[in-house]
């Protein structure tokens, strides 16, 4: 029986060069990724591990000079890990963000309630939270909707809170498409269509609202797919992206049909807006 446990790797780094090694292994098959002051976390299931990963390892940090070690992590364990370090959130007074441990928010908007486990997006990361503060703007009641690398569930739970009226919502990963039923169930969201795979397991329609906060590499392979599941005049939010892929995120896009409306920039990462011509 293949095993239940996780690995942590605990990378050395900081500043800029956290920020270039998190979007370098942001398509590796981490479940989740905790920031702390000195080091970046990544969580992998054992069962994940490939031979070469150490040596993959071992390569990323030499490009990065830096350091790394490792955790085991017993599978009956995992949650503590996560409630240990997961403090609320709030994104002004539109929403905040919290565990059902903390107490509830008194002057926001909208409140979620994540159980984090080991699936991406907290409202914690930067690009989490640029995403949120950008729906605050969209006029998103009674529009579709479609949340690609859903993660926790988080931007397609929020857009159930703001009345979309069709929400679509798919991940790669088994562990974050069971987190996100666990997290609507906490919010009492139900009219979410969720989906285990790739895009291409989603059954094919067009969306006002498209929401992607994964990573460069995904977003540069299915930018065309995007397009064409976008409605004429359709909105799409990315996230996940670095000042430095800007121009070459920006190309393919224009390059697929889209037009730019807004950047917004939060410590080193950018929400980039665009919009279906």
């Amino acid at each position: 029986m293949a095993s239940k446990d996780y690995k942590a790797i605990v990378f050395e780094i900081k500043g800029e060069k956290r920020a270039l090694l998190l979007a370098t292994i942001g398509d590796w098959p981490f479940n989740g990724f905790e920031e702390q002051e000195e080091n970046l976390i990544a969580y992998i299931a054992e069962a994940k591990l490939k031979p070469s990963f150490y040596d993959d390892v071992n390569l990323v940090c030499k490009q990065f000079d830096c350091k790394w070690s490792e955790l085991q992590i017993p599978y009956q364990n995992w949650n503590t890990q996560w409630e240990s370090s997961f403090k609320p959130v709030r994104v002004g007074h539109f929403v905040g963000v919290r565990a059902d441990f903390h107490p509830p928010f008194s002057d926001v908007k909208y409140e979620l309630v994540i159980h984090p486990r080991m699936a991406f997006g907290t409202g914690h990361h930067a690009t989490t939270y640029l995403v949120m503060e950008r729906m605050n703007d969209l006029a998103i009641e009674g529009k579709s909707v479609f949340d690609y690398g859903c993660g926790t569930g988080i931007l397609a739970v929020l857009a159930s809170m703001l009345n979309a009226d069709e929400i679509d919502a798919v991940d790669i990963e088994e562990e974050a498409t069971a987190n996100t039923l666990v997290n609507m169930a906490a919010n009492k969201v139900a009219d979410i269509n969720l989906f285990t795979g790739d895009i291409n397991v989603v059954p094919k329609r067009r969306y006002e609202i498209i929401l992607a906060n994964i990573n460069r590499n995904v977003i540069l392979n299915t930018l065309e797919a995007l397009y064409e599941r976008s409605s004429q005049g359709g909105h799409l939010l990315i996230s996940g992206i670095l000042k430095k892929d800007h121009e070459l995120v920006e190309k393919e896009a224009g390059r697929c049909g889209y037009k730019p409306v807004l950047v917004r920039e939060r410590e080193g990462w950018l929400m980039l807006h665009y919009q279906r011509i």
